[in-house]
């Protein structure tokens, strides 16, 4: 006799739960199926090689594993990077197993547990000064409004209040989620402007736009005095390429206006960020780099719940960096905020392609998929409608065209 057989490979799992309930299995046991089907890796750097060996050991022990420097059990090299394997059952198990290790194991073993929580049990909404932002139902499209006259891919287009007005509304209709505005180019090599001509760029925009689209909307700037007064006027979400460390108020004026912040990741500024941007392992850097500066802007008294993370594609990363980026862009969940990614007919996109600006939309749909598979929540682009398009048919090959 001769049984048929399938294997659900990882591509296919979104789908298991309801393959167990169609087969009649208990909801409790579905869960724990669930918890087990995932293998799950957690990386731990610098650890001593005694350390390391506890940890294998350990993990050995619940039918885990744990992959280090294969001379580690002779003390040299006398620290290890520690690869640490299993399924979420096993791992959940790690803080009773390393209580009572040396080498501050106890706590790693709890700071495991709490960073697969944040990966694995991502933000449902947005906090905003008045209201919020869902979540939810699936990837928000942050619509791109540049009112500059030197935006690489749409400068002077939208230098006239009316002209923008109708784009965010277009924009609106077709999927945007948010109106982010920005009053100064960012593109590399570009030339900073003053904070008066900027406010003159963007403040008329907000001004009109506020109550009269649905969406919430973005400020993108450096400045404090820029932010305070578009907030003022009606924007809810600060969107700082800086990271917040450009101005030093605009930390306090965040905190102040009770609004909700994207914090990027940026090397160096856009005038200077693409000339020879180095890093050793870029996830990890930018990973800490974020940890570190949402840590100073929760401590400033920007709740966490207001926070997006973005790890800055094409801010002072090569071509390498970005790719990179892009493939591990799930990691970044782990940080336990939203993460948000803008790929939108950047210059990476050309490089792979040879495609002008106006000619990367089919190549950014692979970087799109990406970052939806990543589980990146909030989506930074130029073109709304085929985006949104892209985006209602994954979700239905995903089954979650109702909800994310």
């Amino acid at each position: 006799m001769r049984y048929p057989l399938r294997l659900i490979s990882a591509r296919s799992r979104t789908a298991l739960e309801r393959y167990l309930a169609e087969a009649g299995v208990d909801p409790y046991g579905i869960r724990v199926i669930e918890a087990k089907v995932e293998t799950l890796v957690v990386r731990v750097d610098d650890v001593p090689a005694a350390a390391a060996n506890i940890i294998k050991q350990q993990l050995l022990s619940i039918g885990g594993d744990a992959a280090v420097h294969r001379e580690v059990i002779t003390g040299n090299p006398p620290r290890s990077t520690v690869y640490i394997v299993g399924d979420r059952n096993r791992l959940a198990s790690l803080p009773e197993k390393f209580a009572p290790q040396p080498f501050g194991l106890a706590e790693l073993g709890e700071e495991i547990v709490r960073l697969i929580a944040a990966a694995e049990e991502p933000s449902t909404a947005v906090s905003l000064p008045h209201g919020e932002l869902d979540l939810t139902s699936g990837p928000v499209i942050v619509g791109v409004l540049n009112a500059t006259p030197d935006s690489f891919s749409d400068g002077g287009r939208y230098l006239d209040p009316g002209k923008a007005y109708d784009r965010a509304v277009q924009m609106v209709e077709e999927g945007a989620g948010v109106i982010d505005i920005g009053g100064e180019s960012t593109r590399p090599g570009a030339a900073e402007v003053s904070a008066e001509e900027e406010l003159g760029r963007v403040r008329p925009i907000i001004a009109r736009l506020a109550g009269n689209v649905s969406a919430p909307l973005s400020i993108d700037t450096r400045k404090a005095l820029v932010a305070e007064a578009a907030l003022g006027a009606g924007a809810a979400i600060l969107n700082d390429v800086s990271g917040l460390r450009r101005d030093p108020a605009m930390l306090e004026t965040a905190a102040r206006a009770k609004a909700a912040v994207v914090v990027m990741h940026m090397l160096g500024d856009p005038a200077t960020m693409q000339e020879k941007p180095r890093y050793d392992d870029v996830t990890s850097e930018i990973l800490t780099w974020l940890g570190e500066r949402t840590g100073a802007m929760m401590a400033a008294g920007i709740t966490r719940e207001k926070i997006i993370v973005d790890p800055g594609i094409g801010f002072g990363k090569r071509l390498e960096h970005t790719l990179t980026l892009l493939r591990e862009i799930g990691d970044f969940r782990s940080l336990g905020f939203p993460v948000m990614v803008g790929y939108s007919r950047k210059s990476f996109l050309g490089l792979v392609t040879g495609r002008e600006v106006g000619e990367r939309l089919s190549g950014g749909f692979a970087a799109l998929a990406r970052a939806l598979d990543g589980g990146v929540r909030l989506i930074r682009v130029h073109d709304v409608r085929e985006t949104a398009d892209f985006i209602k048919v994954w979700k239905a090959i995903e089954g979650k065209a109702t909800g994310a």
